[in-house]
C-alpha cells in the first residue's frame, strides 16, 4: 500500500573494480517509493568537535541492502532532507498484510552535498 510513500533516491553499490591498481566502487541510483520517519538526533564527538547525527527508519516494498564485507557489498544509501543516510539494518516484516522491509539508516558524515 502506497498511502504514505513518496519517491526517494536509493544509491545501490556494486562490487569494487580494480583498474591499473586503482579501486572504484560503481553504483546505481534508483528511485523507490518509501515512507521515511525520523528517529533521533545524536551528538557525537569527533576530533573536529561535536556533530549532530540523525537516524531515520524507512518502510519499502523492495529489499534494502546492508554492508556485507564477505560479499564486498557496501550498504545502500538514501537521499533524505538534503543528506545521504547509510543503511545499518534491514528486515522483512511479514506480520501484517502490508508485507514490507523495515530499515534503519544513519546520516553519512563524509558525504558531498547534492541538490535533489
Amino acid at each position: 500500500m502506497n498511502f504514505f510513500k513518496r519517491p526517494y533516491t536509493i544509491r545501490r553499490y556494486s562490487k569494487p573494480t580494480f583498474t591499473q591498481g586503482y579501486s572504484s566502487t560503481p553504483y546505481e541510483d534508483k528511485t523507490l517509493p518509501m515512507d521515511i520517519q525520523t528517529l533521533s538526533d545524536e551528538i557525537i564527538t569527533t576530533p573536529d568537535g561535536t556533530v549532530s547525527v540523525k537516524r531515520i527508519k524507512t518502510f519499502c516494498d523492495v529489499p534494502i541492502l546492508v554492508e556485507d564485507k564477505d560479499k564486498q557489498q557496501k550498504a545502500d544509501r538514501v537521499f533524505f532532507d538534503g543528506k545521504w543516510f547509510e543503511c545499518k539494518s534491514s528486515r522483512l516484516s511479514e506480520n501484517t498484510p502490508l508485507r514490507h522491509y523495515t530499515s534503519t539508516f544513519v546520516e553519512v558524515l563524509d558525504y558531498e552535498p547534492e541538490s535533489e
